[in-house]
């Protein structure tokens, strides 16, 4: 409007003059100063085993949570019904969206688990509930696997970290889980770290 041109001049202008194309804001996490040595220390990590063996990043289960909304999703803004009358139309959703953990590596996904109660209903995740995912749902899924130089990593979380937890873990990946106090130190608020986050959730939600 400033600058007296119609949409249609502007967009020419943009694309075929200027050859502009339009380009999303990509939205990272944020951190902390502290985070960038712990990140750049478990890089230089990653890179010494990879060049001891090349294989290295297929022997790693990356493991994450995180909330789907399974009802749908309407955009208030955009979704209008025209009638001569209000029709009252609304659409339920759960209170809580589902809180989904999986594993994912080289030979595939191990998931979903949906961390719900008898009613299924989603409940929060504690050391508890996460304890008995490892035991009840995600060994048995790894239990006919060779394991030997197989790692497991998870992020930072409290119902992580719990020594119950650890030591769990180490019955299965003994000196090789990357985690907070693990073996290897995962840097927190290094989401774009781990291929669940940047790629498996957002596939599975589009």
């Amino acid at each position: 409007q400033h600058l007296g041109l119609s949409y249609g001049s502007l967009w020419r202008i943009l694309h075929l003059d200027l050859h502009f194309h339009p380009y999303k804001v990509q939205l990272t996490q944020e951190l902390k100063p502290v985070d960038h040595g712990m990140r750049r220390k478990y890089a230089d990590w990653v890179l010494e085993q990879q060049a001891v063996d090349g294989d290295f990043s297929t022997k790693i289960f990356f493991s994450d949570e995180a909330h789907f909304s399974l009802g749908g999703y309407v955009n208030k803004q955009n979704c209008r019904i025209w009638g001569n009358e209000n029709p009252q139309v609304s659409q339920e959703r759960p209170m809580h969206p589902g809180k989904v953990w999986c594993a994912f590596w080289s030979g595939g996904v191990i998931g979903p688990y949906f961390f719900e109660n008898d009613e299924g209903i989603t409940v929060t995740v504690n050391s508890q509930r996460y304890g008995r995912m490892i035991t009840n749902f995600f060994w048995p899924e790894i239990e006919d696997m060779d394991l030997e130089n197989m790692w497991f990593q998870q992020d930072g979380a409290t119902s992580h970290t719990t020594r119950p937890i650890l030591a769990l873990l180490q019955e299965k990946f003994p000196g090789r889980v990357i985690s907070r106090f693990g073996n290897v130190n995962w840097p927190s608020r290094s989401c774009d770290l781990t291929p669940l986050d940047f790629f498996l959730w957002g596939y599975a939600k589009d």
